[in-house]
């Protein structure tokens, strides 16, 4: 009685080592991860263009300051967006494929 006992636990632990992979979820792949984190940049940059423009309104900002932070941000934005785009079409163009630049 012991030994089945002790068989059956023995099994249990065998298959729940062997199936633990299965339940565990699969890592999101390199370039889900870059999106990610460009698609997170996007919206700090647009949220930085939309609080600059809430201070220079609410008069916590001079023209020139909103100007030049306004350029900035801008600037990060149209990078982050590019990236997007260039992560996009990468994964649209079939493998060996060239990409026009």
């Amino acid at each position: 009685m012991t030994l089945g006992v002790a068989l059956v636990v023995l099994a249990c632990a065998a298959a729940a080592f062997v199936l633990a992979p299965l339940w565990r979820p699969a890592a999101a792949p390199a370039w889900e991860a870059e999106r990610d984190r460009l698609l997170h940049a996007r919206e700090a940059a647009y949220r930085a263009l939309r609080e600059i423009e809430l201070d220079r309104d609410t008069g916590k900002l001079d023209e020139a300051d909103y100007a030049a932070l306004r350029a900035r941000y801008q600037a990060e934005a149209v990078a982050v967006l590019r990236r997007l785009d260039a992560l996009a079409a990468d994964r649209a163009a079939p493998a060996g494929a060239e990409r026009p630049t």
